[in-house]
């Protein structure tokens, strides 16, 4: 893969690493959280997101408890199946749904592109979605020099599979959630601890109630 956006990964979870109540819109950060996020997306090109965040949270990402630009509004939805009304679909200019090839759906880019968002389409993973080189490298080409990953499970660990998370922010709520749950990470094919990424120049501060925790990451 050739230049790529820096990679930073911004999430909420709770204490016992879930980002949600499974299936269900679940909100774990503090009013000083979201202006955190709020602030990491201005600083970012771009904010990504995965179809099934979209269909859940419906996500506006657009900058309000910060200063700064929208950045641009990126959605991974391998066939482009996405809800009419979503809010990150807003016909401003400034939203981007990335498809995989051979599963996009003819009638679901029509209607995408007729409502004003673009449309671009990536190489196929071995799992049927998204290829999260060629997404980078789309949004490259694109002039995005700084990515912030901001979920849902599915989509974070897939960025951390590829090895292509450079940074990563996780906002801690103190609340326990128990199983079943979705956990903030899925499986990494980490057969022994030390195969494990680790996280380095970990920094942490309060966020009200909540913590945030902050480092670069390192791959094995």
């Amino acid at each position: 893969m050739g230049l790529r956006p820096f990679v930073t990964v911004h999430v909420a979870q709770s204490l016992d690493g879930r980002v949600a109540l499974e299936g269900r819109r679940t909100s774990l950060s503090t009013s000083e959280g979201r202006a955190c996020a709020h602030a990491a997306r201005a600083a970012h090109d771009a904010v990504l997101v995965g179809a099934s965040t979209v269909r859940i949270d419906d996500p506006r990402l657009t900058v309000r408890d910060a200063v700064g630009a929208d950045p641009l509004r990126v959605v991974l939805a391998s066939t482009l199946a996405l809800p009419r009304g979503a809010r990150i679909l807003a016909s401003d200019g400034r939203a981007l749904v990335i498809g995989a090839e051979g599963r996009v759906l003819a009638e679901e880019r029509s209607a995408l592109e007729a409502a004003g968002v673009a449309v671009e389409v990536a190489p196929c993973d071995p799992d049927g979605r998204v290829a999260i080189d060629g997404a980078l490298s789309l949004l490259a080409a694109r002039g995005v020099a700084r990515l912030l990953v901001e979920g849902g499970s599915k989509v974070v660990t897939s960025f951390l599979r590829a090895k292509v998370v450079d940074r990563m922010e996780i906002e801690i709520a103190m609340r326990l959630l128990g199983a079943p749950g979705t956990s903030t990470i899925g499986a990494l094919a980490v057969a022994a601890l030390g195969q494990a990424p680790t996280l380095a120049n970990v920094s942490v501060e309060r966020l009200g109630e909540n913590v945030l925790l902050r480092g670069d990451v390192v791959y094995a």
